[in-house]
């Protein structure tokens, strides 16, 4: 008797690199999936009574999913570039990026009734893929010492955001964060999965008491703990994604511009 069962999960993205619907499968103890079940029934059914309405988008999961798609059509290309060395970097991102969408479907289903209300949580914290740079072969840069390299301090970043976010400190924690990227930047051919996590969280960060004020305007259940469910998974992503820039870091010094060139400038809102 198997111990496991398997979950099939389709996805599909919207904007001009959606394509069609994703299956991606995953084996989920039997033990755990009355919880599952429970989960899904929970986060689901408000967002069911909403179905239709013009303003509603799963837009977390068109992010991931979008994200997905442009990390699958880069891969072979960066592979060319690099004789195979690049395929543990991507295959790297995709594994986050399926891992994290089996549960975003839940956020947006919890966001849909504010976003029927007209407040547009999820949708405006995050940016398209779209604005992602052009695929470029080379750094402009040319290439680099590999010794200019140097992972940050991921503890440390990590035990600072989380005091910050549990003492609700969120436009100190934004200010943080923009100051780990302000440091990053420093050497902006590195760590860049670290840095686009951290534009994230500064963004989140700053939205979370603007999106919660509105609920409360509109008479709604604070939405606070929904972008505070949000933004604590981003800070925990921090470690993945320095694992992330770790691997690709020689092939940047090198002069392939992986990652960098894989996501969206996240600005301030």
């Amino acid at each position: 008797m198997t111990n496991f069962w398997t979950v099939e999960v389709y996805l599909q993205g919207r904007g001009p690199r959606a394509g069609p619907w994703t299956g991606v499968c995953y084996k989920v103890p039997m033990k755990s999936f009355p919880v599952i079940l429970f989960s899904l029934a929970v986060f689901m059914i408000p967002a069911l009574s909403w179905a239709g309405l013009k303003d509603i988008r799963p837009c977390l999961s068109e992010h991931i999913h979008e994200a997905m798609v442009l990390n699958k059509e880069r891969k072979p290309l960066y592979m060319k570039l690099s004789n195979g060395k690049s395929k543990a970097v991507s295959d790297k991102l995709i594994w986050m990026e399926r891992k994290l969408s089996v549960a975003v479907p839940f956020a947006d289903a919890w966001a849909a009734p504010y976003q029927a209300a007209g407040i547009p949580i999820l949708c405006q914290d995050f940016i398209s893929m779209s604005e992602t740079p052009k695929f470029q072969a080379q750094n402009p840069e040319g290439t680099d010492s590999l010794h200019n390299y140097r992972r940050p301090d991921i503890a440390g970043m990590k035990s600072r955001l989380l005091e910050l976010y549990k003492a609700k400190a969120y436009m100190q924690l934004a200010e943080y964060a923009d100051k780990q990227i302000i440091d990053l930047d420093q050497k902006p051919r590195y760590n860049c999965m670290v840095k686009h996590i951290l534009e994230s969280v500064r963004r989140m960060a700053a939205l979370t008491p603007v999106h919660a004020q509105k609920s409360k305007a509109k008479n709604k259940v604070s939405s606070e703990f929904l972008s505070r469910t949000v933004l604590r998974s981003h800070i925990m992503l921090l470690d993945d994604s320095a694992e992330i820039d770790e691997v690709a870091a020689p092939l940047q010094a090198a002069g392939l511009p992986i990652v960098c060139r894989d996501v969206p400038y996240i600005p301030w809102p």
